[in-house]
């Protein structure tokens, strides 16, 4: 299945808090989503099925040299396709010195992704996450 990285647009974000509610447990409304797309330093980005579906997106914040990651997700049916890989890959042509994440500590698979795309664990906030209340595992990569 062929899939684009593009920047995202404003007509993508419902679809892109769809995609989140189907992947997150205590997911971003519109409101949110439309906040943050219109906040100074927004980065995000969207996966584009063959079909003009958006089936995944990454959102972010850059701040001086660094990017804040908010939310990677992707749709069911097109995850193990490279589209996470791929939009971490494309934040990584903005040049920033370092990119940074917080991902629950159950989820496994997303921190093993991180890990294969050259993020380090450098910490961990308790119970950083509600619904159901969880810690963080803070992750960093260095790119400069």
């Amino acid at each position: 299945m062929k899939y684009m990285i593009r920047k995202a647009v404003q007509s993508d974000l419902a679809a892109m808090c769809e995609i989140e509610k189907e992947c997150i447990a205590d997911p971003w409304s519109l409101a949110a989503f439309e906040s943050s797309f219109a906040s100074e330093g927004a980065v995000f980005l969207a996966a584009e099925a063959e079909n003009g579906e958006v089936c995944g997106f990454i959102t972010a914040n850059a701040v001086l040299d660094e990017i804040n990651i908010y939310n990677v997700a992707v749709r069911e049916g097109f995850r193990r396709l490279g589209i996470a890989s791929a939009l971490l890959s494309e934040l990584e042509k903005l040049k920033p010195y370092s990119i940074n994440l917080e991902v629950r500590e159950s989820n496994a698979s997303a921190i093993a992704l991180y890990e294969k795309c050259g993020f380090e664990q450098v910490g961990k906030r308790k119970n950083f996450y509600s619904k159901p209340t969880e810690n963080a595992v803070l992750m960093t990569k260095k790119c400069g």
